[in-house]
């Protein structure tokens, strides 16, 4: 069969279809009996879940959205909320293998699916729900129909790359950095589109349907945007932050594998033949030119590890096709012996990520606290449900304890995060208190001693033990909401 003929359902008839239905379920069955409560953030998310809207706090709808379709068909339960996760992570390997098929041989493409599937970040975000999941889909899904786009100029793949950039701003901001970085390349390389509708269309479609959360930000004071924005804030100056910055990159994303893409950035700067591949230059503008516009933050503050995660999705495909490209040289062999070994590690770590939930006691006592974010708050809903009273609203001062007691207490109650001054820390703020709660008795669950009020009395302090010698400290107080 022609590679131009090569459609979705035929990838279910190879090696590579077979290994994609293997990981989607075991992934579908390690959700189901994985002994891992939500972390907070899953909490949060599904929270919003429960009060739909066109944004929210911190991040726009889309985590919100895909939780709750998938909790109102499944019931509230910790599979249900992390199901989407799943589905967005073997979406994601579809998308990177048909790029990789798309643009070169079906060689490349089979190792860039293995690479994806065993790359740690990746694993992780197969498998928790949060924003980066749907991220990741998303992004892969922009790279695809945006090659296609470029290749063939048809009306349907430009308006395709508009839903998935559009759907992507709908789940993270930084889908932003995707659309600046692909028409910068479409500006140095393919200049003559930028005269067709094509590109336009496609801005105007992720506009379109980025718009209504814009407007919701508009109308909250542009809240989301002045959060994003403490990520930018300098902290303290470090010469050896961009070293801590890619050596974390490494860990991450596998070791070897991330040298090779390294040199493979190196490599495209130094030869001007490679340069003239278009296919090049789309993966090392998705890749490393956004790495390289990351590399000075870290120079002033740490950058999270997942924030550049979506860059190394072409950059994995990059590394790839220069490894099994080229031909010939003794280099060669020790470049894909290299890269086998980045993929024994990568494959070592993700096995002993999946370890990790079900045995960490099995684990030295610096991994296992890795855990301490997914223990201890089905204990803490338990203890606060024993002192509960009919009538009782339950109050707390971190948005941790709140959307873990809402989701861990039986009857999914409302919980609010008591304010904390005129500017909003967290969505609970945005939706407040309703006035009319004020002067019902109320139970403050309230991290460490700290008394909500003079008036209240404490009922209980209590040490919960969590994984790596950890503790989640919290005090339960009765009294009113004044």
């Amino acid at each position: 069969m022609e590679k131009k003929d090569k459609g979705p359902l035929d990838l279910l008839f190879t090696i590579e279809g077979l290994f994609i239905l293997i990981i989607l379920a075991f992934r579908l069955a390690y959700i189901r009996e994985v002994p891992l409560q939500l972390s907070p953030d899953e909490a949060y998310y599904w929270d919003w879940s429960r009060n739909l809207a066109w944004g929210y706090y911190s991040k726009p709808p889309m985590v919100a959205w895909l939780i709750a379709a998938s909790t109102r068909l499944l019931g509230v339960s910790e599979y249900a909320v992390r199901l989407p996760a799943v589905f967005c992570g073997v979406g994601f390997l579809i998308f990177i293998y048909f790029l990789s098929y798309r643009m070169f041989e079906r060689l490349c493409a089979r190792w860039t699916l293995f690479a994806a599937a065993l790359v740690p970040i990746f694993t992780v975000y197969g498998l928790l729900m949060t924003i980066d999941p749907p991220l990741l889909f998303f992004w892969a899904g922009a790279l695809y129909f945006g090659w296609l786009a470029a290749e063939k100029d048809r009306f349907r793949d430009w308006f395709l790359l508009g839903i998935f950039c559009g759907l992507g701003l709908l789940t993270k901001q930084t889908m932003l950095a995707f659309g600046f970085f692909y028409g910068l390349w479409l500006l140095c390389y393919r200049r003559s589109l930028l005269r067709t509708p094509g590109p336009w269309l496609a801005f105007l479609t992720a506009f379109l349907l980025w718009g209504p959360n814009l407007y919701w930000i508009a109308h909250h004071d542009f809240i989301t945007f002045r959060h994003t924005e403490h990520h930018f804030a300098e902290e303290t100056f470090s010469l050896l932050g961009p070293l801590n910055f890619l050596l974390e990159q490494a860990g991450v994303l596998s070791p070897f594998i991330f040298g090779l893409f390294i040199w493979g950035v190196v490599m495209l700067f130094k030869r001007r033949n490679w340069r003239s591949d278009p296919r090049l230059t789309y993966l090392w503008a998705l890749s490393a030119w956004p790495y390289l516009a990351v590399l000075p933050l870290s120079f002033f503050r740490k950058v999270n590890a997942n924030w550049p995660m979506p860059f190394f999705v072409s950059g994995l495909v990059l590394t790839t096709v220069l490894i099994f490209s080229l031909k010939g040289r003794p280099l060669v062999k020790v470049l894909r012996g290299l890269f086998f070994l980045g993929l024994i590690l990568a494959f070592t770590s993700s096995l002993l990520l999946y370890e990790l939930p079900r045995f960490p006691e099995k684990f030295p006592t610096a991994i296992s606290g890795l855990l301490f974010r997914f223990h201890g708050w089905r204990e803490m809903a338990h203890i606060v449900q024993k002192y509960r009273r009919p009538g009782d609203i339950i109050l707390t001062d971190h948005r941790y304890f709140a959307s873990e007691l809402a989701f861990y207490l039986p009857d999914h109650p409302r919980v609010y995060q008591l304010p904390e001054g005129p500017i909003p820390k967290s969505q609970y703020h945005l939706w407040g208190i309703p006035g009319d709660l004020r002067g019902k008795p109320a139970l403050f669950v309230m991290k460490g001693r700290h008394s909500p009020s003079s008036e209240a009395y404490l009922i209980l302090f209590q040490k919960i033990k969590l994984p790596g010698n950890k503790q989640l400290s919290f005090s339960v107080w009765r009294g009113y909401f004044k």
